[in-house]
């Protein structure tokens, strides 16, 4: 953030900025504590409406095997509807075009076909709910504070709020899918993703304190105190997320990764029809129970990749637990990765590796010559959590 000279327009600025971004990190936290979808979806439009301090707001989420069709659709501010509308509105926009939207008078006009109690939208904002490349929705608020018109800086804030719901509704509707496969594994994989995204937030804005500390004149002492108590509140922040990650590692699973990982497989080919194959080489015994968290993890990861996006009709994996290091592969036989698959990295793809790389182990992902993705992951059989590199 570049600083203008003087002294008037920096406190405001800046202490909106941080705000805004104390706001994010506690929404955050707060739809990360919500354990099923109904209550998420709610909890997603009601901290959008509050963050903007719009009159109302609402939330679409398309039918992920029917995307024509809509599945969720709550609202804040204004009365629940009775059913389910048609998807043809406005609200919808933002869906189709993955672009956000904003107007600053919905026309009458645009009121044909609506209910008969359908409230006045007057101004609208709209943002694509989006995970990496997948749409889920649209978020959307209406009646912007105060009667003033809807903002960029209320575009990009909804939109970054936007993101992190996606992730955490994503996250959500994996764990359902699978939940026949150990529930309470695949809700810590969810609570450490989002974790992460809070605890990357707050190193940002530490760094974003530090460029304002070596940009503000030393004469102004009341602001420098301020930053400086800024970041020791984004300090703490990021040790009790770290803290938060850790523990998740703390019950570990008391069966060998190989069970884990056939029953995983099992259930994936019952669930999704894609063949499934299970090679081991190697006692799991040796393995140590941060390890078995992670690769468990990451499997499951992975072969939530292949069912959405390979078009594969086989996933393999292979184990391979020697003295020291266990070699995990998944392997399968689709349309390979994208050729912008790494920019940015996906956020299954980030997890995965950050997941690795927190115990120590290294993550690849590649194509095969043939067709098909591989992710590979060596990792250590005994070791102990450690920081992600990403958010020291």
């Amino acid at each position: 953030m570049a600083l203008k000279k003087g002294k008037t327009a920096i406190p405001s600025d800046l202490t909106r900025q941080v705000r805004e971004l104390e706001t994010l990190i506690m929404l955050n936290q707060k739809i990360a504590m919500q354990a099923d979808l109904d209550s998420l979806l709610q909890t997603i439009v009601d901290c959008a409406r509050d963050l903007i301090g719009a009159k109302m707001g609402g939330l679409v989420v398309v039918d992920e095997n029917n995307p024509r069709q809509l599945r969720h659709f709550k609202v804040s501010g204004v009365p629940p509807a009775k059913e389910l509308p048609t998807g043809h509105g406005l609200f919808m926009v933002p869906y189709r075009t993955g672009q956000a939207l904003r107007v600053d008078q919905v026309p009458s006009s645009h009121a044909v076909n609506k209910p008969a109690n359908h409230p006045r939208l007057g101004s609208f904002l709209g943002v694509p709910l989006k995970s990496f490349e997948t749409l889920l929705g649209s978020l959307f608020l209406a009646e912007s504070p105060h009667g003033r018109h809807f903002t960029q800086r209320d575009q990009d804030l909804l939109s970054a709020f936007a993101t992190q719901a996606a992730i955490a509704l994503e996250s959500v509707r994996s764990r359902d899918q699978l939940a026949r496969i150990l529930v309470l594994e695949e809700r810590e994989r969810i609570s450490m993703a989002l974790h992460s995204s809070v605890a990357q937030t707050l190193f940002l804005l530490k760094m974003e304190i530090s460029r304002c500390q070596q940009h503000l004149p030393q004469s102004d002492e009341e602001l420098l105190a301020r930053l400086t108590a800024m970041q020791e509140l984004a300090e703490r922040g990021l040790q009790d997320v770290k803290t938060a990650i850790f523990s998740l590692t703390d019950n570990a699973p008391s069966r060998g990764l190989a069970t884990l990982i056939s029953q995983m497989l099992v259930e994936f080919e019952k669930d999704s029809g894609i063949k499934t194959k299970f090679l081991c080489t190697g006692n799991d015994q040796k393995i140590g129970s941060a390890t078995v968290s992670v690769a468990r993890a990451i499997a499951l990861e992975a072969l939530t990749n292949i069912r959405k996006h390979s078009h594969s009709e086989v996933a393999v994996i292979t184990l391979s637990i020697k003295d020291r290091e266990t070699i995990l592969a998944i392997h399968d036989m689709g349309v390979g990765l994208p050729p912008s698959w790494n920019a940015p990295l996906s956020y299954g793809i980030r997890s995965m590796d950050t997941l690795a790389r927190r115990i120590g182990g290294q993550f690849a992902i590649f194509n095969h010559d043939d067709g098909g993705t591989t992710v590979r992951v060596v990792l250590p059989n005994n070791t102990k959590p450690r920081s992600s590199p990403c958010i020291e």
